[in-house]
């Protein structure tokens, strides 16, 4: 995945990054669903209230 400049999850606490879950992906914190997903879900036609309904542990917030 290409890096967007200025794009750095490390303040936020809504994600997390572990070497040992999902081979280091910046994931949604106690999940194993990563970060990507939405966007990817977004382009392909899902709204947002679809792909939180879809990934369990992940939510609004």
């Amino acid at each position: 995945m290409k890096q967007v400049p200025g794009m750095f999850w490390n303040p936020c606490p809504a994600v997390e990054r572990n070497p040992e879950v999902l081979s280091g992906a910046w994931v949604f914190a106690g999940t194993r669903v990563p970060i990507r997903a939405p966007f990817e879900n977004l382009r392909n036609g899902a709204s947002i209230e679809q792909f939180v309904d879809w990934f369990p542990g992940v939510s609004m917030e």
